[in-house]
């Protein structure tokens, strides 16, 4: 049964109005990733993650939910039934959307990574913990525009009320609308935005281990298309050993990982990451992504011989 596609973006516009981001996960889960390594509060400069790392879990188990209605495995009256009753939904998900704990753990290990990383290259920064916000990103992809600006100004007004001046990001998504899109619709907007990737590069971190492996890298749409964030990584990288195979279609030229339509087409997004993984695959079995959404979509169809691993955790092992 396809899935009524406009239910579905009420529903993620209505868990935005009311918990701030697309699905609703408990609040300690934004920030637990950071317990224990010391990063002080607030200040000038703040590693903003987005929440995006955080919610993979989350949205892969919503997506799961989804991809059974869409598949019949519920009958189309109850399917149709709980999608209209978005504020059902919403209740819902906060009791049935359990991922399980190492998945969670997965991606909270990738965020410590990152911010060991800017530590380790003397990078002074700070962390905002339950303040930290979604930055809306999905309600723009998905052309929510009266619900984007509304949560950017949101966003944009709690960053500036915290005396916020610089933002380091860790995601495509949120470096691309934190950069670019607030800029369009915030007049005021004077955030300065960098991606972590681009100051690790431009940074002098130490290496301390030559892997010596083959991999292959899948290029975020957003990283490559819109930021030209390409020679960083690659930098980074090669600087440890990593010898890059790239795949069919890479850098500007990059593939969709299938994301972020899997809320509302599940089967097309799962389609479009076969592809994607078919080229990825062939190029070379360890396969280096950037992006949660991107591991996310493609992890759905990964082969039993390939490994994908964030790219922080190779960066993690390399350099000091």
């Amino acid at each position: 049964m396809p899935l009524p596609v406009g239910y579905v973006i009420k529903m993620i516009a209505n868990n935005d109005k009311k918990y701030g981001m697309p699905v609703p996960i408990p609040k300690k889960n934004i920030y637990k990733w950071a317990e224990g390594l010391g990063l002080p509060k607030g200040g000038n400069t703040v590693l903003l993650t987005g929440l995006l790392y955080q919610l993979t879990p989350y949205i892969n188990a919503s997506v799961k939910n989804l991809e059974s209605m869409e598949e019949g495995k519920y009958p189309s009256s109850i399917s149709k039934l709980v999608l209209k009753r978005t504020g059902i939904v919403a209740a819902i998900s906060k009791l049935v959307l359990r991922p399980p704990k190492e998945e969670l753990e997965e991606q909270y290990e990738v965020l410590r990574e990152i911010a060991m990383l800017l530590k380790k290259a003397g990078i002074q920064f700070g962390y905002l913990y339950e303040d930290d916000m979604y930055s809306g990103a999905l309600l723009y992809d998905m052309g929510l525009d009266d619900d984007f600006k509304e949560h950017a100004a949101m966003v944009y007004n709690k960053l500036k009320s915290l005396g916020v001046k610089t933002l380091i990001t860790i995601d495509p998504h949120t470096t691309y609308v934190m950069k670019e899109a607030y800029k369009e619709i915030i007049p005021a907007y004077d955030l300065v935005v960098k991606n972590y990737l681009e100051i690790l590069a431009e940074s002098s971190i130490n290496v301390i281990k030559i892997l010596k492996e083959d991999a292959t890298l899948h290029d975020s749409c957003y990283y490559a298309r819109y930021l030209n964030i390409i020679d960083e990584p690659r930098k980074l990288l090669e600087k440890g050993g990593v010898n890059i195979l790239e795949p069919e279609r890479n850098k500007e030229l990059t593939f969709c990982c299938g994301g972020p339509i899997e809320s509302i087409t599940p089967g097309l997004s799962k389609h479009i990451a076969q592809s994607r993984m078919n080229e990825l695959s062939t190029a070379n079995k360890n396969i280096i992504l950037m992006c949660p959404l991107c591991y996310a979509n493609l992890s759905r169809v990964k082969p039993n011989d390939a490994t994908i691993k964030d790219i922080s955790r190779y960066l993690h092992m390399i350099y000091e």
